[in-house]
């Protein structure tokens, strides 16, 4: 991924790449030839983009799934569900007991897979509040839709933002896959994802973490506006978001292409 690329071979290499996997090169700041590596094109950055109302879309990406929590197991795709307690915290059987802000909320859950050619950037879908980060070290099994079975999200490499919106509780999940098991969150310097040794699960308390320009903290956590970018995959995977809200309305679908930017609910 990060091998130098000459830039006479710039142009066919990222041309035949974008043909087969749909980039939108028209998105791009800079020609083919500024990227030096497969990694500087994937992580390309994109032109400014409007920012619709109400939630949106964290990453160019497939809907692969929209649907209310009501119990531990969750829908991922049509037969294959997910535990959401092991999928959270790394304990296996672990039944989550979610702390709503309003017990006339509802808990729901949206999955967004990137593909290859997808911009590899993802962001905030909503005002958000951070307040810590749980690293889960795992498998980098694929991610794509032909690919996912039953215990595929719980066991693959996986970073977990918790913290809250407007309406109540949020996290936000970073998942790894084959040749994408390195993760970046901008303000968190300490996360190292897709190491070669084994080590635990990694905490990480946000309040009051020091940050740099854009972003701000307080005693709350890292503060992230909606639009905000939150980090970076270096090819593509998933970003799930599991939240509490009173007045979700959705207009988006699962197996619905959408982009970043883009509103996928109001509330």
């Amino acid at each position: 991924m990060n091998l130098y690329i000459p830039k006479i071979l710039r142009i066919p290499i990222y041309t035949i790449f974008s043909e087969i996997y749909k980039v939108r090169k028209q998105d791009m700041i800079y020609p083919l030839t500024y990227y030096q590596t497969f990694n500087k094109f994937f992580t390309r950055q994109i032109k400014p983009r409007k920012i619709e109302c109400g939630m949106i879309s964290p990453a160019d990406s497939k809907i692969l799934s929209i649907s209310k929590v009501t119990k531990n197991e969750c829908l991922l795709v049509k037969r294959v569900t997910y535990q959401i307690g092991q999928f959270l915290t790394g304990i296996k059987g672990y039944e989550m007991e979610f702390k709503k802000k309003q017990e006339c909320s509802n808990l729901w859950s949206c999955i967004f897979y990137l593909a290859p050619g997808d911009y590899h950037r993802y962001h905030c879908p909503v005002d958000f509040v951070a307040r810590s980060r749980l690293h889960i070290p795992g498998k980098l099994a694929p991610v794509k839709e032909s690919s996912l079975k039953q215990g595929l999200y719980e066991g693959n490499e996986r970073v977990v933002l918790e913290g809250e919106w407007e309406q109540g509780l949020m996290y936000i999940i970073f998942i790894g896959a084959t040749n994408v098991g390195s993760m970046k969150v901008n303000f968190d310097s300490d996360l190292i994802t897709n190491t070669n040794t084994y080590h635990k699960s990694g905490y990480r308390n946000y309040q009051n973490l020091s940050v740099n320009a854009p972003y701000q903290s307080s005693e709350k956590g890292v503060h992230i506006k909606k639009g905000q970018e939150i980090g970076r995959f270096e090819m593509g995977s998933t970003v799930v978001i599991i939240f509490e809200s009173t007045s979700i309305e959705w207009n988006a679908k699962a197996q619905q292409k959408v982009y970043f930017g883009q509103q996928v609910a109001s509330y």
